[in-house]
């Protein structure tokens, strides 16, 4: 028995009955009000099913031979990564004593048998939404944890240094010369910090204001010829050279200021950990079936085996050291991979030829008129 799906991305609920007729009327009504429904037959099951795909909530039937529904609430409330799932009792009318007993055991809510499908749908609207904003609330403060955590260890060095050459600065003050070399220590350091802070920030509010995704056709050639240009100045500054190796460069549906974004990202990294004097190539061919791929290729030491499966994850650090002193927050890559698949695209890493690493953006062709 297949769940029911929805036409969209919906709420999960997860409906346990040992009667497949009633799984059947429920996910029905929940399937044509815009729900996924998933069913199962049995408490067992019901646990199985819970732990592979946790639902936003369950509909639970109170009688079931073998394991009932207060066993399945009991082993649910007693897993601290189940707990948060609202469970909602299915009962007969006579059952009133048992409901009791289910809201104390920590079930959400309950429903009558037989229900009305307008109260059906209400009830498990308001808790399944209920826990989807829970969710997002406790990602946002998992996030902005984890953001205070790395801007704190990201701003600790350059501070410490600034509050270190001040010091000498004022020990030394009878050596003009020494004064003036810190003194463009602390602003060299005050720069870097100010420019992690404003990138970050700027990072994020283009995220934020790119909330609804409306695509148009990207002009690939042209977007390319506007990075050449922007990284000519960082890229002489360590002797790099970029070139663009170009198999096929047809325009593509997307978010033209996301695309920027993600490639800005991919050519800092670049630049970022291959060595001076290198060359970073921008290479533009086909992809999958009506798709591009642009992939930026560096000389660098590519990135260690151990660490791929954590590449794209947020504020993860690479053992390899950037070749000119900058540093780096362990968001870019993640963000960059989001901003890929907002756009339907998709990101990821290869080992370049001879050395080296290759990220490779894949998106989606525009329709050709």
């Amino acid at each position: 028995m297949s769940p029911w799906r929805s036409a969209a991305q919906a709420p999960l609920v997860l409906v346990v009955d040992d009667q497949e007729a009633n799984i059947q009327l429920m996910g029905k009504v929940l399937g044509a009000a815009g729900f996924d429904v998933m069913p199962a037959l049995s408490g067992e099951q019901a646990l199985q099913r819970v732990r592979a795909q946790a639902p936003d909530a369950i509909l639970l039937d109170m009688r079931m031979p073998g394991m009932d529904g207060f066993g399945v609430l009991e082993r649910l409330k007693h897993d601290p990564e189940l707990a948060d799932i609202p469970v909602l009792f299915v009962t007969a009318e006579h059952d009133r004593e048992r409901v009791v007993q289910a809201i104390e055991a920590g079930a959400a809510d309950y429903l009558t048998k037989p229900f009305v499908a307008e109260e059906l749908v209400a009830r498990v609207r308001a808790h399944a939404e209920a826990k989807q904003l829970r969710d997002r609330l406790r990602r946002a403060i998992r996030e902005r944890e984890e953001t205070s955590s790395m801007v704190a260890h990201d701003l600790k060095n350059p501070l410490f240094t600034i509050a270190l050459k001040a010091g000498v600065i004022r020990e030394q003050a009878h050596d003009p010369e020494r004064v003036r070399e810190l003194a463009t220590r602390i602003e060299t350091a005050a720069q870097r910090t100010m420019e992690f802070v404003s990138n970050y920030l700027e990072r994020r509010a283009e995220v934020e204001l790119r909330r609804d995704y409306q695509p148009s056709v990207c002009d690939c050639d042209a977007l390319l010829t506007v990075l050449e240009r922007e990284f000519d100045t960082v890229l002489v500054h360590k002797q790099q050279r970029l070139v663009r190796e170009v198999q096929q460069l047809d325009p593509v549906l997307a978010d033209v200021e996301a695309v920027g974004l993600v490639l800005r990202n991919l050519l800092s990294n670049a630049s970022k950990y291959a060595p001076p004097g290198s060359t970073i190539t921008l290479a533009c061919r086909r992809g999958k079936p009506g798709h591009l791929q642009i992939a930026v290729i560096d000389q660098g030491p590519g990135i260690p085996e151990a660490e791929r499966p954590k590449l794209f994850q947020r504020f993860m650090r690479l053992s390899t050291q950037p070749t000119g002193g900058e540093s780096s927050t362990g968001l870019g890559l993640a963000d960059a991979l989001k901003e890929a698949r907002w756009m339907g695209g998709e990101l990821w890493y290869e080992d370049a030829p001879g050395g080296g690493a290759a990220f490779v953006l894949e998106l989606p062709l525009a329709p050709v008129v």
